[in-house]
């Protein structure tokens, strides 16, 4: 039963994410960081032949890098995650929500987990938290 838990929340938090405001900003900075590696494969291209366009990508790929933020296919990551990492991810996520005010039993029940997310994101904290857990997920091997 817990297992379905986590998965059902995990599965929540991976919506939640990829519909926020603020991860679509995310990713458009990381399609931005696309466009600069393309264009400077581009530009190394038609100025310089074949091995302009590999010298041009490489750099617009650092360019691109070097202007970006933290979003490195984050939500991909975060849906790839072993049982164990899911697990430690959603209690952090959970204990995030609770130090914010929700309401632990809530979290438990159907569409709870979402709900909390949407309804507490708006505060910094708590998505500078979900945002923090997310890492700390990637990170933790």
């Amino acid at each position: 039963m817990a297992d379905e838990t986590i998965g059902r929340q995990h599965q929540e938090l991976i919506a939640f994410l990829t519909s926020s405001s603020d991860m679509r900003k995310t990713a458009r900075s990381s399609v931005n960081a696309g466009l600069w590696a393309g264009g400077g494969a581009f530009a190394g291209a038609f100025m310089f032949g074949p091995l302009g366009g590999l010298a041009g990508g490489i750099a617009g790929s650092l360019a691109g890098f070097l202007k970006g933020d933290e979003y490195d296919g984050a939500v991909q990551a975060i849906v790839k995650l072993e049982e164990e990492r899911r697990k430690v991810l959603i209690d952090e996520v959970t204990q995030v929500l609770i130090t914010a005010g929700a309401a632990a039993n809530a979290l438990q029940m159907d569409g709870g987990f979402t709900t909390a997310l949407r309804d507490f994101a708006q505060q910094d904290a708590v998505r500078d938290g979900v945002w923090r857990a997310c890492l700390h997920s990637m990170d933790s091997s």
